[in-house]
């Protein structure tokens, strides 16, 4: 069986800072699990769409000739997804979704999209995947694939949702399947985010352990699945241990979604640290870069435990300058001040910061965006910062801001719509009902959404705010952030 693995292009990441700066390490996962599983009855081939364009993978695709079209979907690459998948199965290939997009939207795709034959509907989707293919080759039924969508008698339907646990298994992705591309994200690392251009990096993301401490949820999250699941920091430092020797890697992105979330997991990658990875480390041969919340980097030593353990980049969602923008993102007890203690903590320990920030939280107004370009400005002589993202909200499904403006009626995420109208009210959103109930029918049934028109009507009815406003103050800050030659990004078309 011929397999294509693909990470789906985003026409608007070319904004975003760490744009096709690391491996799309997911499928590269996906594609090491089924080799390991099926051996030579598969052929796997991997592309990134943040270095091969729509267009290109579509050619890769008819030159290739798979039968079976594994895609990576967000929200944002999801149309682009939807034109690959139309190429697959006009060569006859099956195409099977997953990520955070299709796992939102199982049903729904597979009833608005014939072009689309499974959904893997887990956020640790490798054994389900695996699964699938395994069917596939043995021409068994797809019913018994654990968290998988799929058709049956002219409808839709959905297998049992098994939750799998890190530490059980998380095979190690073989960066030998994308040897001919490592030194493309290293020129563009080195080109973006470098620190100290006179050590070039060779880079790669790693993920062996994934959620947040905030389970309450940011109110701009869509992240699938928050529940702290972590593997074997024995099998982290071994398989970094393998890139390095192997690859040349010397700067690994672990991309659990918030490092601090797990006290127990830092302190055990500090104890199972082998020696001469202890010794990389100090000598500045290899460093690692992780997600972080300011608020967990005030607790537990956990900068000088980071250090330790040769962090030497830190990326936060800082959001705001403003304590009430930060309270209306749901920051969990984070002020401006926090954050400012985050900084300097960061700085004191010499790691350098890829801070960002959003304009257009519910309530916004414009005293408190401009409050945050001035609070951007003030942090750049606290820190290093490797780059600095200003963007405009969105609401994206799944998130708590999705529930205000679409799901108001069944509210998720431990809130109920007395929440959400508090919430609202606290924030002086008005929203007479019909309207509500326009953008409730507008979107509750929809697979395909548009960043641009999501935004516009956040923009109009859950700010103080216009989005043309927003628009001039991200552009501000970009000037002011190259100004200082510091990296920067936003998600404008």
């Amino acid at each position: 069986m011929k397999i294509m693995l693909i990470n789906s292009p985003n026409l608007m990441t070319q904004h975003n800072a760490n744009f096709a700066l690391f491996p799309p390490i997911g499928i590269i996962q996906l594609a090491t699990r089924i080799v390991q599983d099926f051996g030579d009855a598969v052929d796997v081939k991997v592309i990134d769409g943040g270095i091969t364009g729509t267009d290109g993978i579509g050619a890769e695709m008819v030159a290739y000739q798979p039968d079976l079209v594994g895609l990576g979907v967000l929200t944002p690459t999801y149309p682009e997804g939807l034109r690959l998948a139309r190429i697959a199965k006009g060569i006859g290939a099956d195409v099977v979704l997953g990520d955070d997009h299709a796992i939102f939207f199982p049903e729904l795709i597979l009833s608005n999209r014939p072009d689309i034959d499974y959904v893997v509907f887990n956020d640790v989707g490798e054994q389900p995947f695996s699964q699938l293919v395994g069917a596939l080759l043995d021409g068994t039924p797809v019913q018994e694939v654990p968290s998988l969508a799929y058709r049956v008698d002219g409808g839709v339907a959905k297998s049992q949702h098994i939750q799998y646990k890190l530490l059980h298994r998380n095979t190690a992705p073989d960066l030998g399947l994308i040897a001919d591309t490592l030194e493309v994200y290293a020129s563009n690392y080195n080109n973006s985010l470098q620190v100290k251009p006179n050590v070039p990096k060779k880079v790669t993301t790693v993920n062996f352990a994934r959620g947040c401490e905030n389970i309450k949820r940011c109110t701009y999250c869509s992240i699938a699945d928050l529940t702290v699941n972590t593997g074997s920091p024995v099998e982290f430092w071994s398989t970094v241990r393998g890139y390095h020797r192997e690859q040349g890697i010397n700067c690994v992105f672990e991309v659990y979604d918030s490092f601090t979330a797990s006290p127990l997991y830092i302190d055990s990658l500090l104890s199972s640290m082998p020696p001469d990875m202890e010794k990389k480390i100090d000598n500045g041969d290899l460093e690692i870069m992780v997600y972080a919340r300011a608020l967990g980097l005030l607790k537990r030593d956990n900068v000088n435990k980071l250090n330790k353990l040769g962090v030497r980049r830190v990326n936060i969602g800082l959001d705001a300058g403003d304590t009430a923008m930060l309270i209306a993102h749901r920051k969990n007890k984070t002020t401006a001040d926090t954050n400012i203690e985050a900084l300097k903590l960061l700085n004191k320990a010499g790691i350098s910061v890829h801070a960002s920030y959003i304009v257009g939280a519910p309530g916004e107004t414009e005293s408190s965006a401009r409050g945050t370009v001035q609070h951007i400005r003030d942090s750049l002589s606290m820190v290093e910062f490797s780059a600095v993202e200003y963007s405009r909200f969105i609401p994206l499904p799944n998130s708590p801001s999705w529930d205000m403006m679409v799901e108001f009626e069944h509210p998720g995420f431990h809130r109920d719509a007395a929440e959400v109208e508090s919430f609202l009210a606290s924030a002086r959103i008005e929203i007479p009902s019909a309207e509500r109930q326009r953008l409730r029918d507008k979107y509750q049934s929809r697979d395909l959404l548009y960043i641009d028109e999501l935004a516009a009507d956040w923009f109009e009815h859950f700010t103080h705010v216009t989005e043309e406003f927003a628009l001039a103050v991200i552009e501000e800050v970009k000037t002011t952030l190259e100004e200082h030659g510091i990296n920067t990004g936003n998600n404008v078309g």
